[in-house]
């Protein structure tokens, strides 16, 4: 490999040089930005490690310069800072990672070694390529269709690359976190043998946590085995560790979980034998991470250490394009495995699924596909159906509206208010609902109903965030609470705001 060493300090240049080609690489160097485009441009190297913070063009400024060239190479980048912001700017930017200074010889070695295996197309991705939205089933059951999706997953295959990086998923329930974490897992090569471990955090006991994750010695606590256990991290060790919903962590076991991402290092439960992480530490939560943190609820330097590798999957209503080839995909998956389902959606039934706002997301789309696969028969999928099982956003009277496939035509109040953005301000102003193109039903209106369904949509679509939501139905907290209170939406323990 050719590896261009890019600071402004020439001992840091030669010392890293050296070492670089005592690992059989070449290296080139520069002293500062300008002449590092120049050089990348002639000499095509396969990395280049750049210094942060430079006279002049700094190490984010480069990056971006790279990202014009007509094949950019990978760069990581180091500082001395040890910025979190600034290390999540230039991921998201489409670095491949970063190192701390002093450099640890070992994560630079590691970082070159994982370099070396990518193939030359995975090193020209960034945020800002433009993907072909074509309708693509992976092996791995992800369905790629629109360019915001398409997104997501380019970025799991570039997180897969940066094995020592700790990586966090947020996403609402049923969106995919866990596929998005074995994406990051694999790389799109689903059939490799390394161990995926999963861990549900809300399921273990607060006292139980730090012996499942580290294991324990024998003897460590009344009812430990005899010959102690092996913790999850070890279980996972050559592979990935997903910690599944992260936000039920106790604020003491986040410490711990922190001092392993930081150290790599951690003792079991009754032990002094030191062990050291060998395994990609993934994190997936549903709720508002940030929210909680101003919540005092969740640690501010884990959620600032996990977002380094961040991937956020849009819920299912922020990519409407998707929602008719998933339900293609799924009705063909439902018929292959179940032998009976629809072959096709009408175009009334796909213009109701289209406004729906999907709470549920992915997840509630393939089982009510399966459902009504299971308790009607015929090839094609109308709206009779869906009125039965989405009584609440189907009413009569949307049979024999016009035919259009685009999620312009509203077909009730809750779908308005779930896609309508929100103000730059941060407060929602009316949605500009226009009254011919709500359709109401013939029969009695319970608008109770409906009101409780547009706070559970407002909700979903904040993440359960109660200062957002507010926010954005253009209310104060303390009128949500109510609401909230009414329709049995409050969280255990949650106090009314003053």
């Amino acid at each position: 490999m050719r590896i261009l060493l890019v600071d402004d300090h020439p001992e840091v240049r030669q010392s890293l040089g050296a070492f670089i080609e005592q690992l059989g690489h070449e290296a080139l160097q520069c002293d500062n930005a300008p002449a590092a485009v120049a050089t990348a441009r002639k000499e095509r190297p396969d990395l280049i490690l750049s210094d942060l913070r430079m006279p002049g063009m700094d190490g984010l400024h480069l990056l971006a310069a790279l990202e014009q060239l007509d094949h950019p190479p990978p760069l990581a980048l180091m500082t001395a800072f040890g910025d979190a912001d600034t290390a999540i700017a230039a991921l998201r930017q489409g670095a491949v990672d970063y190192l701390r200074k002093p450099i640890d010889v070992r994560e630079l070695h590691r970082l070159i070694e994982r370099i070396s295996s990518l193939t030359p197309t995975a090193n020209v991705i960034s945020p800002t390529t433009t993907v072909t939205p074509v309708i693509r089933e992976e092996a791995d059951g992800l369905v790629i269709h629109g360019e915001n999706f398409a997104r997501v997953i380019a970025l799991a295959d570039r997180l897969h690359a940066a094995h020592d990086l700790p990586c966090l998923i947020e996403g609402e329930t049923g969106s995919g976190k866990e596929l998005i974490a074995r994406r990051i897992h694999h790389g799109g090569k689903p059939r490799i043998s390394s161990p995926f471990v999963a861990v549900n955090c809300a399921a273990i006991a607060p006292g139980l946590f730090e012996a499942e994750l580290f294991g324990y010695a024998a003897g460590s606590f009344t009812g430990a085995l005899a010959g102690g256990a092996q913790g999850k991290l070890a279980l996972a060790s050559g592979g990935t560790l997903l910690l599944d919903e992260l936000a039920d962590l106790p604020l003491d076991q986040q410490a711990k979980l922190l001092r392993v991402l930081e150290e790599r290092t951690w003792y079991p439960v009754g032990s002094n034998q030191l062990q050291h992480l060998k395994a990609r530490v993934v994190c997936a939560c549903n709720a508002d991470l940030l929210d909680l943190v101003g919540r005092h609820r969740f640690r501010e330097d884990l959620y600032y250490r996990l977002k380094v590798g961040h991937v956020r999957i849009p819920p299912l209503r922020e990519r409407r394009e998707d929602i008719v080839p998933l339900a293609q995909v799924f009705m063909g998956r439902i018929r292959r495995t179940r032998g009976r389902g629809f072959q096709r959606l009408s175009s009334d039934a796909a213009q109701v699924l289209i406004g729906y706002p999907w709470p549920g997301n992915v997840r509630q789309l393939h089982h009510l596909l399966e459902q009504a696969g299971m308790l009607h028969d015929g090839a094609v999928l109308d709206v009779g159906p869906l009125r039965e099982l989405l009584p609440e956003l189907v009413p009569p009277a949307v049979t024999g509206t016009a035919a259009v496939l685009v999620p312009a035509v509203v077909t009730s109040p809750v779908a308005a208010i779930a896609s309508a953005p929100a103000a730059s301000n941060g407060v929602m102003s009316a949605p500009p609902l226009d009254q011919a193109s709500i359709v109401l039903p013939d029969g009695n209106f319970d608008l109770d109903t409906w009101t409780r369904t547009v706070v559970q949509a407002a909700l979903a679509k904040h993440h359960g965030s109660p200062v957002r939501t507010a926010a954005y139905l253009g209310v104060t907290r303390k009128v949500l609470y109510t609401l909230r209170k009414r329709y049995g939406l409050i969280d255990v323990g949650e106090e009314e705001p003053t």
